[in-house]
């Protein structure tokens, strides 16, 4: 597994360990009550950084919104990519 903190960027190829890479998308779903996703969000860095008087009001607010207009139940969608390649025959 490749970690980096600028992203994905250009790959080079897997080099003379590996042969071809398969690339699969898999669609991810989460599902959250209003409270979860309101904690969800306060975990985020964007919402972290607002001042606790206004963080907290606003994610209170919306924590009700999905109770009341969306039957306490909200999605997230996710695309999670898994990268791999089989170990070339002739690699040590």
């Amino acid at each position: 597994m490749r970690g980096t903190d600028g992203g994905w960027g250009l790959v080079d190829g897997p080099g003379g360990l590996f042969g071809p890479t398969i690339v699969r998308w898999y669609p991810t779903v989460q599902w959250f009550t209003g409270d979860g996703f309101a904690d969800h969000l306060r975990s985020l860095s964007l919402y972290r950084k607002l001042d606790r008087a206004v963080r907290e009001p606003l994610l209170d607010a919306v924590a009700e919104r999905i109770r009341t207009r969306m039957g306490d139940r909200a999605s997230r969608r996710y695309l999670s990519v898994l990268r791999m390649g089989r170990r070339a025959p002739d690699a040590i």
